[in-house]
């Protein structure tokens, strides 16, 4: 069934596009439906929608991507995406609205990448992830701004992680959000800090 999708995933109509990957959007909200796409071959083609014209096309495609990352295979299964995924950050960053829609796309992308991150922070690292995910913690929204934080958190576990994050002077930015509104993004942001400053530049 699954590898059918496949098809769909090429059909001339967005309609048709999006509509496949709200299909895997459902199937992926349970353990057995990730399971049975991760062991499928639907990965890469599914990773190429990314790029898709159909911006509702692109957004159901993150959301099945994090909730891959829910399972620790699925994680380590994205981790060669983690690039292609930053730059898509930062393509967010670059042609940034005001819709709803527009934050939601890059909460998806910051939960996902924080998620792989935990796993290896390397991919995140090697592709400016410090100096990205930075910019991301004085953002206007609270859910931006938490999400961010968490996956600065799991970039600062590793030495060369805790050496960017003072390095980019993201230190003093991350200090700022302990008084944050938001309690997660507190919490977060004091993850942040416990694991950067028991090195001495930190």
């Amino acid at each position: 069934f699954l590898e059918q999708l496949k098809v769909l995933f090429k059909d001339e109509d967005p309609a048709v596009r999006t509509k496949t990957c709200e299909l895997l959007h459902a199937l992926t909200g349970h353990s057995v439906g990730r399971q049975a796409l991760l062991s499928s071959s639907l990965l890469p083609p599914l990773s190429e929608l990314l790029d898709d014209d159909s911006s509702s096309c692109r957004r159901n495609v993150h959301r099945v991507l994090n909730r891959l990352t829910l399972l620790p295979a699925g994680a380590e299964a994205l981790l060669a995406l983690v690039p292609k995924l930053m730059l898509k950050l930062r393509q967010e960053e670059e042609g940034e609205e005001e819709e709803e829609e527009e934050e939601e796309v890059q909460v998806l992308l910051l939960s996902t990448l924080s998620r792989c991150s935990r796993l290896d922070a390397l991919p995140a690292l090697a592709s400016d992830g410090v100096s990205l995910l930075g910019r991301k913690l004085s953002h206007r929204s609270p859910n931006i701004r938490r999400e961010a934080a968490a996956a600065m958190m799991a970039l600062s576990v590793c030495e060369d992680g805790k050496q960017q994050v003072c390095e980019e002077a993201v230190l003093p930015v991350v200090v700022d959000l302990l008084q944050d509104e938001d309690i997660e993004v507190r919490a977060n942001a004091a993850g942040v800090v416990m694991y950067t400053v028991i090195i001495t530049t930190g």
